[in-house]
């Protein structure tokens, strides 16, 4: 009895090594979390609002309907974005970053990392943000 249980043990395990060597050593696959909300009061979003000028040419417009913010880089797809810190924002589907600081003089400063459908090839687009 002892020896058929260590024999279906052994079996599992062996069955087990296979699969693991198939998978890319080199290689780990962490899944992408929801960005976390950052709590921005309503009155805020309006500053936010507008268009920005994009060092690589293109101009990125924010929109705000009700609470909610909505950024579209050239004619590519409109993508919400959340507050996750101070300045800081992330498309809801993870597709894009932003650091928009504005200053009190009306000056944007900041940068932009997003997928761009233009460039298929490339990952990810950066772009540093320009006083509008």
């Amino acid at each position: 009895m002892k020896r058929t249980i260590a024999m279906l043990g052994l079996a599992v395990c062996c069955t087990q090594v296979p699969a693991q060597q198939q998978a890319d050593a080199g290689r780990v696959i962490i899944p992408a979390a929801k960005p976390q909300p950052y709590f921005v009061w309503p009155d805020d979003l309006h500053a936010y609002k507008g268009e920005y000028y994009l060092s690589n040419g293109k101009k990125m417009y924010i929109n705000r309907i009700g609470k909610h913010l909505y950024a579209q880089v050239g004619k590519q797809a409109e993508r919400e974005i959340i507050a996750t810190g101070e300045n800081m924002f992330e498309s809801v589907d993870n597709s894009m970053t932003l650091n928009i600081v504005i200053s009190r003089q009306g000056y944007v400063s900041g940068s932009i990392a997003y997928q761009d459908e233009d460039l298929p090839d490339k990952p990810l687009a950066y772009a540093s943000l320009m006083t509008r």
